[in-house]
């Protein structure tokens, strides 16, 4: 498993379960270890799945969280 696809699940979780959001993106900045590829790879899943599914509340708040992440990431 990728990098990019435990982001992926960690996004969805966090997003399913309610988490707050500044905890939330802290976690995922920690799983991503300042991999902004692994991150963009991650945004990428989650577009393909609302492409699919565009109802998805848990989708949308997923990609919020990973939005948030590339923000605070080192460029």
């Amino acid at each position: 498993m990728t990098t990019a696809d435990v982001l992926t699940e960690q996004a969805f979780a966090l997003a399913a379960s309610g988490a707050e959001r500044e905890a939330a993106v802290r976690e995922l900045l920690e799983r991503c270890g300042d991999r902004r590829v692994a991150v963009v790879r991650a945004r990428q899943h989650v577009l393909e799945r609302l492409d699919r599914h565009a109802d998805e509340e848990a989708a949308r708040a997923a990609l919020h969280l990973l939005d948030e992440v590339l923000v605070r990431l080192p460029v």
